[in-house]
């Protein structure tokens, strides 16, 4: 019994000691924590957001996009304008509310929903399958029902056109926590259908249309691309690229036959740009993130399903966690990471990757979500370190699709340039730095098994067949 005391006595002075650190710990934490930073100078721009005056949204093409799903009737393009022009103030008055309330739904003003159905532009089972050899000799297979529906939607193809050639092209739309997407579901099938309608075309003895619907398709791609303000449609224009690039090598292929000069220089004209930056998308991104950041005052680690009610222990560790959040500071962190991550997207792809790895050891170094290496905002230096990880994939995909580029501009010289099978190797060998492998500057690989130009991207590639990222060109003798 004498033991039995002495043991309890011991284990209650333990337990005091520890509720007496663990008090002391606290009291740290809650003093190291007690006051935010102000705002970075780029965190305050990022927060900024001024609307377009009228003289940049007059021949706007990027308001065609963002109404492309306005009922058809009327003048096309002067109702998807309209239509676009409505969603812009919307979409600035949801900004509004979203400054003002943060996320909370009611009372938020709705957004213009689209309601265009995207499998009757182009249903899936006409699209060209990811396996097929020559989305060409598909189309044509399949050409009455393409034909009829490039008919039944000549207002939505003219709407693309429109965009295409407008006389401006910048995007004017805030992007912010809870943006609503202008349609691009139905964006990508129209640009696909069009796509469709310039392989008729060609192989109905017009390669010269066929061309002047293949070149428009590049511009309203590429300019959507260059005035990108987010990662999504960044994507999504990568995505187009990738069937735009398709459609050219099936071109590229059919100019062994007789084929007009002017139409070979503008295939070889139009895979010779490279690939978009994510410059102006990554800009976006860091708005996007602030908006995210200033309005949540606090941040829940732990997380679990929306429709499972926190436990007891997940909701004593989320409180703790924001004894130890500052979002301002986190805001500033963030921001100055993706700056980073911004330069490092604009260099070239073989000097990226040393300098993503220099920037992840640095915040290995510095030991961000170690709680023992400084209690002030612990749960925020965590969270935009972690955060900072997720963005080479993104450069990444934009060197994969310039590979590809590269590929099918390989495909279309040596058919204009008549090389052999057997000499692929040497041709290659002596191929410029810009028409080489854009990670390694090695020349592109040569599959004489299969006759096929090669290159290994680094991305899975959902246009792909088994979503590989090797990108593979058979030549067709």
């Amino acid at each position: 019994m004498k033991y039995l005391r002495r043991c309890l006595k011991a284990l209650g002075w333990l337990m005091l000691a520890l509720g007496g650190l663990a008090s002391v710990g606290l009291a740290a934490l809650i003093v190291a924590n007690w006051n935010d930073d102000a705002l970075s100078e780029a965190a305050q721009q990022a927060l900024q957001y001024t609307p377009p005056t009228e003289q940049a949204l007059e021949g706007n093409g990027s308001l065609i996009l963002m109404g492309l799903d306005a009922p058809a009737g009327g003048d096309a393009v002067a109702d998807a304008m309209a239509l676009g022009r409505q969603r812009l103030a919307r979409e600035i008055e949801r900004r509004r509310w979203v400054e003002a309330h943060g996320d909370r739904q009611e009372g938020m003003p709705p957004s213009l929903a689209a309601e265009a159905m995207v499998g009757d532009v182009l249903p899936d089972r006409l699209r060209c399958p990811v396996g097929e050899a020559d989305c060409f000799a598909w189309f044509v297979k399949h050409g009455d029902e393409v034909q009829a529906l490039a008919k039944n939607h000549q207002a939505l193809l003219q709407r693309l056109a429109a965009a295409a050639s407008s006389p401006q092209f910048s995007n004017p739309a805030p992007f912010y926590l809870l943006a609503e997407f202008p349609p691009y579901g139905l964006l990508v099938r129209a640009h696909e259908l069009w796509l469709a309608q310039a392989a008729l075309a060609w192989v109905h003895g017009q390669p010269q249309q066929a061309m002047d619907i293949a070149r428009q398709a590049v511009q309203l791609r590429s300019r959507m691309a260059s005035t990108s303000n987010s990662l999504i449609a960044s994507m999504i224009a990568l995505a187009m690229q990738h069937r735009e690039l398709r459609w050219l090598s099936d071109a590229s292929a059919r100019t062994a036959s007789p084929t007009p000069a002017a139409v070979s220089t503008t295939i070889e004209e139009l895979v010779s740009v490279p690939t978009e930056p994510l410059g102006s998308a990554m800009e976006g991104e860091m708005r996007f993130v602030a908006s995210g950041l200033y309005l949540y005052k606090t941040v829940d680690l732990f997380t679990r399903p929306w429709d499972e009610p926190p436990t007891w222990w997940q909701r004593l560790l989320n409180k703790a966690s924001n004894w130890a959040y500052l979002p301002r500071q986190t805001l500033n962190l963030s921001l100055g990471y993706l700056q980073q991550v911004h330069t490092i997207h604009g260099m070239p792809a073989p000097r990226q990757d040393a300098a993503f790895s220099k920037l992840m050891r640095r915040l290995e170094d510095d030991g961000a979500c170690l709680p023992w290496n400084s209690l002030r905002n612990i749960a925020g230096t965590c969270l935009a370190a972690i955060s900072a990880r997720n963005y080479q994939g993104y450069a990444q995909r934009v060197a994969d699709m310039d590979g590809y580029r590269r590929l099918v501009l390989l495909q279309h010289r040596a058919a204009v340039d008549q090389v052999a099978p057997p000499d692929m190797p040497a041709w290659l060998a002596q191929s410029p730095e810009e028409l080489r492998n854009p990670y390694t500057l090695q020349p592109m690989q040569w599959d004489a098994a299969t006759s096929s130009l090669m290159f290994e991207g680094r991305e899975k590639q959902n246009q792909n067949p088994g979503r590989s990222s090797t990108y593979r060109i058979r030549l067709r003798g």
